[in-house]
C-alpha cells in the first residue's frame, strides 16, 4: 500500500515535476557515497600477516525492471518470469502447488503477490507492486575482506648456508567475507552492472605461493 504523502486523498505522481510530484518523495540517490578500505599489517619472527578491508557507507539501490529480483515482473512477458529460491517467499492467502506439494499460506512475505497483467494485444504493463519505493529499495553498502595473507620467511641464517638472499612461503585469500544487508542474490561490487544487477559475481579464491630471491 502507498501512502498519501499529500493529503490530497488520491495515490498519485501528480505531473510528475517537481512543483507537482503528487505522492512522490526523494528516497536517496544511485551513486555510491563515501568509499574506505583499512590495512592491517604484521610481522613477528619471521611470520608476516596482512589484512585489508574495503567498502562503501551507503549506496542506495534500485533493482528496477529486474525479473533477477522480482521474479515475476509486472510489465514484462510471463516469458520472462525466473524462479529462484527466494522467490518462494510471495504473498498467498491459500496453499497453491500439487497435492501432497503445496506452498502454504504466506500472508508475512517479502515479495508481493506475482502479478502479470496484460492488455488486449497481449502487451504487458508494469506492475503497482513494484514502483519506485521504499519497500524494496536496498542498502548496498558494505565491508568486504578483500585480502587475508599469511607469510612467513625463513631465517637468515639459514639461507646464508644454501647461498639464498630470501624464502618466504604464503598463503593468500581473495574476496572472503562480505557484511552488507543487501539482497543476497546480488554482489554489492557488482550489482549497478548487468541487468538489473544480474552481473557475474566475485569470486572467493585461495592461493598458495613461494617466493624465492638469489
Amino acid at each position: 500500500m502507498y501512502k498519501d504523502l499529500n493529503g490530497d486523498g488520491k495515490i498519485s505522481k501528480g505531473a510528475s515535476t517537481w512543483e507537482d510530484h503528487g505522492d512522490l518523495k526523494i528516497l536517496g540517490d544511485s551513486n555510491p557515497h563515501y568509499f574506505y578500505g583499512i590495512d592491517l599489517t604484521a610481522s613477528y619472527k619471521g611470520f608476516d600477516f596482512r589484512c585489508f578491508l574495503q567498502g562503501v557507507l551507503k549506496h542506495d539501490f534500485w533493482p528496477g525492471e529486474s525479473s533477477y529480483f522480482w521474479g515475476v515482473r509486472g510489465g514484462y512477458s510471463k516469458w520472462y518470469t525466473i524462479g529462484l529460491e527466494q522467490h518462494n517467499d510471495y504473498f498467498r492467502d491459500q496453499p497453491i502447488g500439487l497435492e501432497g506439494y503445496e506452498l502454504p499460506v504466506n500472508l508475512d512475505s517479502y515479495y508481493p503477490r506475482p502479478i502479470t497483467s496484460a492488455n488486449s494485444n497481449g502487451n504487458t504493463f508494469g506492475s503497482k507492486n513494484q514502483q519506485t519505493q521504499s519497500r524494496y529499495m536496498q542498502n548496498a553498502g558494505y565491508m568486504r575482506l578483500k585480502n587475508l595473507q599469511l607469510g612467513y620467511s625463513l631465517p637468515k641464517s639459514v639461507l646464508d648456508k644454501v647461498g639464498i638472499a630470501n624464502c618466504r612461503v604464503f598463503v593468500s585469500g581473495e574476496n572472503l567475507l562480505t557484511f552488507t544487508s543487501l539482497s543476497s542474490i546480488f554482489d554489492p561490487e557488482t550489482c549497478v552492472g548487468g541487468w538489473g544487477g544480474n552481473a557475474y559475481p566475485l569470486s572467493s579464491t585461495w592461493s598458495f605461493g613461494l617466493s624465492v630471491t638469489f
